[in-house]
């Protein structure tokens, strides 16, 4: 049985935490946006609103506009979640639609590569297993869906 216990006034206090912090730049996705995921390194930002993940070049602060839009969804269905995996190559988008799409990133134009279905109308958040070998999606339905992403299913 878990218990609480206090949280200490110096918790958020000491070397490595910031203190302050200061916004740097603005990327304008132009619709609400409801997911973000961040490449490691950082370079790239996917950002996901309707129907749609735009991806952004960080490298340099002043670019303004995406590089790129990934079209997930039906136009009028919001992006709620997306997951970049460890490799930097695959990303898993899933929202207001019962299918996940897994996008292969390392391809000149990205494309997606396979695509899971379930049983739910809308996935509303997304986790990686740190081996990246298993997908869990938040469903609408009260469920979560268990995915091997390896084989897919």
């Amino acid at each position: 049985q878990m218990q609480p216990v206090p949280f200490p006034p110096d918790a958020l206090i000491g070397p490595g935490i910031p203190r302050h912090a200061r916004q740097i730049n603005t990327l304008s996705h132009g619709e609400v946006v409801c997911a973000v995921t961040i490449s490691n390194p950082t370079r790239h930002v996917y950002t996901g609103g309707k129907g749609c993940v735009k991806v952004w070049d960080i490298s340099h602060p002043g670019n303004k506009t995406p590089v790129s839009q990934l079209d997930c969804l039906n136009r009028d269905n919001y992006i709620r979640s997306c997951r970049l995996l460890p490799d930097g190559r695959t990303l898993i988008v899933g929202g207001e639609a019962s299918t996940l799409s897994i996008w292969d990133l390392a391809t000149p134009t990205p494309r997606i590569k396979a695509e899971l279905t379930s049983s739910a109308p809308a996935c509303y958040a997304l986790a990686i297993s740190p081996d990246s070998k298993v997908c869990f999606s938040c469903c609408s339905d009260g469920n979560i869906a268990v995915w091997d992403l390896h084989n897919q299913t």
